[in-house]
């Protein structure tokens, strides 16, 4: 087996947005100079709120986390500015002694390590998702789609619409992994 050469998102806790309202929550109606602390695999992490923003402190480096927004539909969604590279991030990644985004930690998604296969069997368990949800049944590949019900409030025909392009889809990975099976198995004849 090949040794890891990339870290992946999953290697370093995480702040996402309901963080950010969290700490807005508990910082509201607070004296200045007040902080939450809360428990990190990398640390304590110490959050406090500043005349411009926000601060947060781990293993004590202290970095000022702003905040931007952006239009989105009929209201405003809310971002990170990386404390670094200053970019607009929904997530920010807590190390042992710093917070930066995931480019600046040089970070990867464990599906960007995904051979070709492994994307299809991604796509196609996102597509059951969709229909029935995340189920035991769902994830197991081999279930047939068709043994599956109409789920209740689903109309129709976005049922057979979605059903006929995941059985597509499905058709094209058992295509495509038969090869694999028969270098495990041997051909059968």
């Amino acid at each position: 087996m090949r040794d890891r050469t990339r870290s992946y998102t999953t290697d370093l806790p995480r702040i996402g947005l309901p963080f950010l309202a969290n700490i807005r929550r508990s910082l509201t109606d607070t004296a200045p100079g007040a902080q939450i602390c809360c428990q990190t695999e990398s640390g304590a992490l110490y959050s406090f709120r500043q005349a411009d923003g926000y601060a947060m402190t781990i293993n004590g480096v202290t970095r000022a986390i702003r905040i931007t927004t952006t239009r989105a539909g009929f209201g405003v969604r809310e971002w990170y500015l990386c404390p670094h590279c200053v970019s607009r991030v929904a997530k920010l990644y807590i190390g042992s002694k710093d917070i930066a985004c995931r480019k600046c930690w040089g970070l990867h998604y464990a599906s960007q390590s995904e051979d070709r296969l492994g994307r299809m069997r991604m796509m196609l368990r996102r597509q059951r998702y969709a229909i029935w949800g995340n189920t035991e049944q769902t994830r197991n590949l081999t279930i047939s789609p068709y043994l599956f019900p109409k789920p209740k409030g689903m109309r129709w025909e976005a049922f057979d619409r979605k059903l006929g392009r995941l059985v597509r889809f499905e058709s094209a990975y058992w295509q495509a992994f038969a090869p694999v099976v028969d270098r495990i198995t041997g051909r059968c004849r």
